[in-house]
């Protein structure tokens, strides 16, 4: 059912707690909350809930507030629902007018309220951000002409995949799986899987290549003998899909294993769709996750797009579609985008005019005055990963990985929005005291005058 916002008591109590008397009201939270058009959200997110059934959920700028103070601060979901409950800050900005001293609700709902909203409801957010930054002056208008576009990956939460592993863990998977269907397996080599991979590994820390793969052909064979099994005893129409899709993952590792050039490659059980990606780094040679395309602006650093992106591709084959989420979050395009020498071909796109570094030396139309500016996306890359939540995902599927990665940019954009409005507020505050200052000087001065001018 839609959500209510009923917080708001007619009339102060006598022995409440309330916010407004416990806070400082020029604080930067503050201000933005003042700023952000909340009936707007409202009436953006209400939709998404059914109008006339159902239990009455929690406020929809209660669930905003969170989702922005999750990326903001870089916390997991128990982490934040914890800091809300001890900040009055936070509360007062998610709408509650006494102080708070039980958590709002489970970080399950908050999970829930991402995979209901979606990547269209976290665009929302971007676009509110944008337009956020726009009317606090922390970007200024002029700055969307030129924008600066890169590519990162996001690591997905998998371990270190390798043969040994992902097969013996394929393996207890379809033997407890078929056991729970019927199937009666001759052996099913359980017992015999932690000692080969016990020697798996450290004939691989050894660089006993020989030996290692020698025991990799043996869990290879315990898995093809299972695989038959069950093939055999429960034939195609007659296994339940959670079946098929554990023999399915099983008979792929040992094509996988059997032809080295088998493409795409599986690397993780219950992320299928993770991709290992080279970027060149002599520290991770390989990253295994999704390559997300950030556009920011030349001048600022604001974010404009952070999408995440299906398998490996090439970098000039995605600044197109980037480019139109721009126009969708900003209303205009930009008219020059700067890139790096990995979006080569990209300068057929009528959208914008592609200046690569490097490609060409020396000075002329392929080289403005903000060619400079093209390596000011790396630092903000950084802050994505390290202050915010780019670096790892943990929601699941790919579905997942576009919301996060939307959502790391809402994050980053209120964090120079906040650092703008502390900074604006701070300048005022330090005007009025000196106004203040100079009235108290003027008038001690007109005091003194009329002391000097009594007659003795």
């Amino acid at each position: 059912m839609i959500p209510s916002d009923d917080r708001q008591p007619p009339q102060k109590g006598l022995f409440e707690l309330y916010l407004e008397d416990m806070i400082n009201l020029r604080h930067p939270l503050v201000r933005m909350a003042e700023r952000i058009d909340w009936p707007q959200c409202e009436q953006q997110f209400g939709p998404y809930w059914c109008p006339d059934n159902g239990r009455p959920g929690h406020p929809i700028r209660l669930h905003v507030g969170l989702q922005m103070f999750k990326h903001m601060q870089g916390l997991s979901d128990r982490e934040l629902l914890d800091q809300w409950v001890e900040n009055p800050y936070w509360q007062y900005f998610c709408g509650e007018s006494t102080f708070q001293h039980e958590p709002p609700m489970d970080e399950s709902t908050m999970g829930r309220f991402r995979r209901r909203i979606g990547e269209e409801g976290a665009r929302a957010l971007l676009r509110m951000t944008v337009e956020l930054g726009e009317g606090t002056g922390t970007v200024a208008p002029g700055s969307f002409r030129v924008a600066v576009a890169d590519t990162t990956v996001m690591h997905k939460a998998i371990a270190h995949p390798s043969e040994a592993r992902l097969m013996a863990r394929a393996h207890r998977r379809l033997v407890a799986r078929a056991k729970a269907e019927g199937v009666t397996f001759r052996q099913t080599y359980e017992r015999s899987l932690d000692g080969l991979l016990m020697r798996i590994g450290r004939y691989a820390h050894a660089r006993q290549f020989r030996r290692m793969h020698k025991r990799l052909r043996k869990l290879h064979g315990y898995l093809g003998r299972v695989c038959g099994d069950v093939i055999r005893q429960k034939p195609y129409g007659q296994r339940s899909q959670a079946l098929d899709d554990s023999l399915y993952q099983a008979l792929y590792l040992l094509r996988q294993y059997a032809d080295p050039k088998h493409r795409p490659k599986l690397y993780s059980l219950h992320e299928p769709e993770v991709a290992c990606i080279a970027k060149g780094k002599a520290r991770t040679p390989y990253e295994f996750g999704s390559k997300v395309s950030v556009i920011t602006t030349a001048k600022e650093g604001f974010v404009l797009d952070c999408q995440a992106l299906r398998g490996n591709p090439y970098d000039g084959h995605t600044l197109h579609e980037g480019l139109m989420r721009v126009h969708r979050h900003c209303g205009h395009l930009p008219v020059h985008t700067l890139v790096d020498r990995g979006y080569r071909g990209s300068e057929i796109t009528p959208l914008s005019n592609v200046r690569i570094t490097g490609k060409q030396k020396g000075k002329g139309t392929a080289h403005p005055e903000h060619q400079h500016r093209r390596n000011s996306v790396e630092p903000i890359i950084g802050h994505l990963k390290h202050e915010g939540l780019l670096d790892r995902c943990h929601l699941r599927g790919h579905d997942g990985d576009r919301i996060h990665a939307v959502l790391c940019a809402v994050g980053f954009n209120l964090r120079k929005i906040l650092r703008r409005l502390a900074r604006l507020f701070g300048l005022r505050f330090i005007q009025e005291l000196l106004g203040l200052l100079r009235e108290s000087g003027t008038q001690t001065g007109q005091s003194m005058n009329q002391v000097v001018s009594i007659p003795v």
